[in-house]
């Protein structure tokens, strides 16, 4: 089993060495793998975020800072969301309760992994990216099983078979500025497509995620990135900007199509406050 597993990331390794993201790709061995499938087959329970939720709605913004410092003081809160999570059957959960328990899970992981770097001894964080490892460690323990951020993220939310859903890259946060905004508030799964949805239409209202300049739309690195999961479903990816992106932004993209996007530089430095 651990060759299997070294194998498949192996193979990632691989498959990404000349891209600046991983591609997503299912791990049909994975337990997790299994769990989700499984419970998108028949999953029927409803998981409950509302200690989660609270700490969000006290502690980020609505345009997506953390006030980590508070967030320390909660962090047993945050710990015992997290061992809610670490115990899940995720074979009881169907589709919308699994993207929004992973997204949330990801998201709750990130802050509790900034939480453990913050010290008054080395001084404030700067970046998630001065720490080790921050998403391919497999330190992170999920429905029973050990993974990494990027499992979470790239074999599981963005697979196409299990959720189909692009808009996760706004779901998701990397705890960093030029990432789309923490939503502050929990994913729930009886309204997890109409929040992703939400999520997007704000984030692309902000200059950090979309500026118009002159004829150009510069929108987030992410759509560079991870070009591949928005054009998925759509011809093209000003399609999927239009129907979400500011007015003028769309008039631009309608008149001259993807030869008018451009990408904004990527700020790492901490979404904190």
């Amino acid at each position: 089993m651990i060759l299997l597993r070294s194998t498949f990331w192996a193979l990632i390794l691989l498959l990404t060495t000349s891209c600046s993201a991983p591609k997503a790709l299912l791990d049909s061995g994975h337990p997790l793998t299994s769990a989700v499938e499984a419970g998108i087959a028949s999953g029927k329970k409803t998981f409950d975020h509302s200690s989660y939720d609270r700490l969000l709605k006290a502690h980020v913004t609505d345009t997506g800072t953390v006030d980590y410092t508070a967030l320390a003081k909660e962090r047993p809160t945050l710990t015992a969301y997290l061992e809610q999570v670490k115990g899940v059957d995720l074979s009881d959960y169907g589709r919308e309760e699994l993207l929004a328990l992973l997204m949330n899970a990801y998201n709750a992981l990130t802050i509790d992994w900034i939480l453990a770097h913050q010290s008054l001894e080395s001084g404030p964080l700067q970046s998630i990216r001065d720490t080790t490892k921050p998403w391919k460690g497999e330190r992170h323990r999920v429905g029973g099983t050990v993974v990494s951020l990027d499992f979470i993220e790239h074999s599981l939310l963005r697979v196409p078979t299990l959720f189909n859903e692009p808009r996760v890259h706004f779901g998701v946060n990397c705890a960093s500025k030029g990432c789309p905004p923490l939503r502050n508030e929990a994913f729930v799964g009886s309204r997890v497509r109409d929040q992703l949805e939400d999520s997007v239409t704000r984030a692309l209202a902000m200059p950090s995620q979309l500026r118009v300049e002159g004829e150009k739309v510069l929108v987030s690195e992410i759509f560079n990135w991870f070009g591949e999961d928005f054009r998925r479903g759509e011809s093209s990816l000003p399609e999927f900007l239009i129907p979400r992106a500011p007015a003028a932004a769309a008039l631009i993209l309608r008149e001259k199509g993807s030869a008018a996007i451009g990408f904004l530089p990527y700020d790492w430095s901490l979404n904190g406050s």
